[in-house]
């Protein structure tokens, strides 16, 4: 294997790396590094949690003692601007010239004021070669949650399942339109956000537990738009031991595991979302209903979309949402489509 294809296959590493901290992480960007000493790898890491040790300082920390000589002229593989500043943990950059590794292949630039570029100039500095590695595309959307967090926002996901003919639901009755892949991969994707979002309609209606049951992993916290207080007191998200928060315009107050956040303008999606992430929901996954879904897309608060085209036809119901943005992958669970969508505008 020539040395530009060994380059790639070290950073698809540092990339798959980096996506095992996406919760942990919390509003730190998710990233994968690791250090290679001519064609072996002798150290891999990643950020594992909010607070915590960096990747780079993970992957120097890997290296077992027969290996450490190598680190000094070594190649450090790193999907993001190693940082340059001190935080909750001491400068990157600086343990890297400390041990002496002779070149940095980065990912892409930090887009936090307090590196963007900083990082990559200390390093240069010290004499250390800089190089950008090709897959900057792929690294750069390891940071689209961070990007969001930077500016006080969580990152938002949307999800819905749509008919053949373009609806979500029955006017009257529960309809369960994906199978039971699809079902399965929803709770995955839940496992990996902060929190999940409905609107009360969906709590009546369906009565979920809005778990991640299926799979391993933790419960998001339950966020429920509630104006008023119409969700019933018997609700499960209400009466079972997991948290959830009710927003509403009527109180704040505790009960147990339930928490009810007032708001003053429940159209003010932007001013919900930022409180949210006051309270340290970095990422959050909205499944419904309708009516909230539109609310998200109209505003155009929403990062990343999955959409759930299965082959049923309910002729009459609410119709799904349309959205547009670009389609980021598209494959299929037995005769489910799953179609990804990123939003292409700029969230402010």
């Amino acid at each position: 294997m020539n040395t530009k294809s060994l380059q790639d296959v070290w950073m698809q590493r540092c990339i798959d790396l980096a996506k095992l901290g996406f919760r942990g992480v919390k509003s730190n960007p998710m990233v994968g590094a690791l250090i290679a000493s001519g064609d072996q790898v002798i150290g891999e890491g990643y950020h594992k949690y909010f607070g915590g040790p960096h990747a780079e300082i993970n992957a120097i920390n890997a290296v077992k003692e027969h290996q450490k000589h190598l680190i000094a002229g070594s190649t450090l593989y790193v999907t993001l601007e190693p940082c340059s500043h001190i935080g909750k943990t001491p400068p990157c950059s600086h343990r890297i010239v400390k041990e002496k590794i002779a070149q940095v292949i980065i990912g892409c630039v930090d887009p936090n004021p307090l590196v963007a570029g900083k990082g990559i100039q200390y390093l240069r500095d010290h004499h250390i070669n800089i190089a950008l590695s090709q897959r900057q595309a792929e690294c750069e959307k390891l940071i689209s949650k961070f990007k969001a967090n930077v500016i006080g926002l969580p990152y938002i996901h949307l999800k819905w399942a749509q008919s053949a003919d373009h609806f979500m639901a029955s006017a009257q009755n529960s309809v369960w339109l994906s199978n039971a892949f699809a079902g399965v991969l929803t709770h995955q994707y839940r496992s990996q956000y902060d929190a999940i979002l409905v609107g009360k309609n969906t709590i009546i209606i369906d009565n979920p537990q809005l778990t991640t049951r299926n799979v391993p992993g933790e419960n998001p916290i339950r966020i429920v738009l509630d104006s008023f207080g119409k969700v019933p007191s018997t609700a499960r998200v209400i009466t079972d031991q997991n948290p959830t928060l009710v927003i509403n315009t009527l109180k704040d107050e505790a009960k147990g595991q339930v928490t009810y956040i007032k708001v003053q303008d429940m159209q003010d999606l932007d001013t919900t979302l930022r409180k949210l992430f006051q309270k340290g929901i970095t990422s959050i996954v909205v499944e419904g209903g309708s009516q909230v879904l539109y609310s998200f897309i109209n505003a155009g608060l929403w990062h990343e979309a999955m959409i759930i085209q299965t082959k049923h036809k309910l002729k009459e119901g609410i119709k799904a949402p349309i959205l547009t943005g670009h389609l980021v992958e598209k494959y299929c669970l037995q005769d489910d489509e799953i179609l990804i969508i990123s939003n292409t505008k700029t969230i402010r």
